[in-house]
């Protein structure tokens, strides 16, 4: 058997991820390997009231990944995992393939799980993600997609580069650093703003904690610092660090799930989150954010599971009054082992600009998903 540390922490992360292997083809497999093709192809279109659209199908997140698993003696097991988003309905004449993910590591129950490489943050992966099951809107406002690169990747809380972590449980309690290397030669598709011309990243250091009493309720904290140093126009420098810190809570009864999230953010969160907020270097100094979710699991009542949910996502800008914000109610249909979804979101805005003027239009969100 795969060790179920490993397994547990890195196949099931993230936006209801559980079935996301149920269907995987494996390519090889002796007594100690094996090697695994999976993904998901995924097509959403958004009704937006008042506007005029043409409401085409775009890409929801398709995927692909290779996953090695190497047994060792005494309880030792390795992954190799790479995964690439793509296209697949090629809506600007490519396929538009960029690398998601791509480590390498060890693990051991006892001993606990080494990562290296580009893999999910302790942030996102022990904590954040608590919140991020809506199916198609949602991670908003939980700091893991809010920064240079939309991804989190430079920033270091959603999909780091360059990194090393390691988690492992005592008792009730699951710990997690995580060490990000320098990186200077930023590209610009990075995201800068504003009057930045250029980023360095020095380090980022990162940390988590859940404490889980009970199957039932679990807590959490993560703190995030980047030390970055950027140059505006003109040559002058200046100091991009960020400090980060999520706190949530989650309870699972039953066929329900409730959690929330909330968090603080310096320097994380980009000038564009917002309507009518400008800085010099386009990065908001101080933001706040909050999520939370309530969905319950309709099981044996038709075939497969119909899943009913609702939540909200609330990020602010603390020096005006400026939110990008929603609430949803949803519903979602998971059919033939969970891997194919059918799902439907209605999206009430509650963004304001920075002079408190209204912002923003509900829609209507539909998505099909085929885990494979």
């Amino acid at each position: 058997m795969y060790n179920k540390t490993l397994m547990a922490s890195l196949l099931a992360t993230g936006t209801l991820l559980a079935s996301q292997t149920a269907f995987a083809l494996t390519l090889y497999e002796t007594a100690q390997d094996k090697l695994t093709f999976s993904g998901r192809i995924a097509a959403g279109s958004s009704f937006v009231d008042d506007t005029h659209d043409d409401h085409d199908p775009t890409n929801a997140g398709s995927r692909v990944r290779l996953i090695h698993e190497h047994n060792f003696a005494d309880g030792w097991s390795s992954i190799a995992r790479a995964e690439w988003a793509f296209d697949p309905f090629f809506e600007d004449g490519t396929d538009n393939h960029y690398k998601r993910l791509l480590y390498a590591g060890v693990s051991n129950d006892d001993y606990g799980t080494i990562l290296i490489g580009k893999q999910y943050s302790l942030w996102y992966n022990m904590v954040a993600y608590w919140t991020d099951w809506f199916w198609y809107n949602g991670a908003t406002a939980q700091g893991s997609f809010n920064g240079a690169s939309s991804d989190g990747g430079f920033d270091g809380n959603g999909r780091p580069d360059n990194a090393i972590s390691y988690q492992n449980r005592f008792g009730d309690w699951t710990l997690g650093v995580l060490y990000q290397t320098s990186r200077n030669d930023v590209p610009r598709s990075v995201g800068y703003s504003g009057n930045l011309v250029d980023l360095e990243r020095k380090y980022t250091a990162q940390g988590a904690a859940v404490y889980q009493p009970s199957d039932d309720w679990a807590f959490g904290l993560t703190y995030t610092h980047s030390e970055i140093d950027g140059e505006l126009q003109g040559g002058s420098d200046r100091d991009e660090n960020v400090d980060a810190g999520l706190l949530a809570a989650r309870w699972t009864p039953g066929n329900w799930y409730f959690a929330l999230t909330a968090g603080e953010y310096h320097n994380l969160v980009r000038d564009k989150a917002f309507k009518g907020v400008a800085n010099s270097d386009g990065i908001v100094d101080e933001a706040r954010g909050y999520e939370g979710v309530a969905l319950y699991n309709v099981k044996q009542q038709v075939p497969g599971t119909v899943q009913l949910y609702t939540g909200f996502n609330r990020l602010e800008d603390r020096d005006s009054d400026a939110r990008s914000a929603f609430y949803l109610a949803g519903a979602a249909w998971l059919l033939f082992d969970d891997n194919l979804i059918l799902a439907v979101e209605r999206k009430f805005d509650d963004s304001r600009r920075a002079d408190n003027g209204d912002t923003g239009h509900d829609e209507t969100d539909l998505l099909v998903r085929y885990d494979f």
